[in-house]
């Protein structure tokens, strides 16, 4: 089995690109010996606070992510940059970890893939 990591990092305000990386981890899936993680980290976290894509222009990712968490695949959000962007609850369904927790999951995968 191989272990994917994809890290979102950046902002998805007025851009696709996240919902493009999303669709992207959709389509690693496909492999049936791919196992994928989706970390949210730094202003990647805003992606599963409370906004709005069609408010912020960022694509399509509740589809993704609900396809990715179907399939028995993990999303994962930084607790560290959550509490740093004032997010207290994610709106979404995901594993709050420490950045520590975050470091060995990223140490533990196979593939690493930075979501530019």
């Amino acid at each position: 089995m191989t272990q994917i990591a994809i890290l979102v990092h950046k902002s998805p305000f007025n851009t696709v690109r996240n919902s493009e990386g999303l669709r992207m981890a959709v389509g690693l899936t496909l492999e049936e010996s791919n196992k994928v993680t989706i970390i949210f980290v730094k202003d990647g976290v805003y992606l599963i606070g409370n906004v709005a894509p069609e408010r912020i222009q960022s694509g399509i990712v509740k589809k993704h992510l609900d396809a990715l968490r179907m399939l028995g695949h993990r999303l994962v959000a930084e607790r560290e940059s959550m509490e740093e962007r004032g997010i207290k609850e994610p709106s979404l369904r995901v594993d709050v970890l420490s950045r520590a927790e975050v470091i060995k999951l990223l140490s533990e995968a196979n593939r690493v893939i930075p979501w530019q």
